[in-house]
C-alpha cells in the first residue's frame, strides 16, 4: 500500500473513531435538551463523514498517476484540513461560540484555515485522476 493510501487509511479511521466519541457528550446533551449545540453536531458529523471520504480517498489515490510524493502530499494536506476543521468545531463546542463568524473565534480561525488543506489537496489528487483517464 502507498505512503498516500496509508495517511488516508489513517486518518480516516482516526476521525471516525473521533466522530464516534463525540456522539457520546451529543447523546449526553440531547437527554437534557431537545437541541444539541450546533458547534458538537457539526463536530460530530463532520468526523465521521469526513473519516469515510477519506477511506474513499484511497481509491482514488490508487488510480491517480501521479508521483507517489505528490500523491502523499495531497493526503497529508487532506487530512490536515480536515483535523483542521474538526478541531474548529470542537473549539467552538468547548468555548461556547455562537456566531463563531461575528466573534471570530480560535474555532473560526481553525474551520478558515481548513480549506488550505482542502482546496490544494483535493486538486493536487484530482489532477492525479484525471490524467489516469
Amino acid at each position: 500500500m502507498e505512503t498516500a493510501a496509508k495517511i488516508l487509511v489513517l486518518y480516516g479511521s482516526v476521525s471516525l473513531a473521533i466522530g464516534f466519541l463525540l456522539g457520546l457528550p451529543l447523546s449526553q446533551a440531547r437527554d437534557k435538551a431537545p437541541e444539541a449545540p450546533r458547534h458538537l453536531v457539526t463536530a460530530h458529523l463532520s468526523a465521521i463523514i469526513q473519516g469515510a471520504v477519506h477511506l474513499g480517498l484511497t481509491v482514488a489515490v490508487a488510480f491517480s498517476t501521479l508521483t507517489a510524493w505528490l500523491e502523499t502530499t495531497a493526503a497529508m494536506l487532506l487530512a490536515a484540513g480536515s483535523a483542521l476543521f474538526v478541531a474548529g468545531a470542537v473549539a467552538n463546542w468547548r468555548q461556547h461560540i455562537g456566531d463563531h463568524f461575528a466573534v471570530r473565534s480560535l474555532g473560526w480561525k481553525l474551520l478558515a484555515t481548513s480549506s488550505a488543506g482542502h482546496l490544494p489537496g483535493m486538486g493536487i489528487l484530482l489532477v492525479g485522476v484525471f490524467m489516469a483517464l
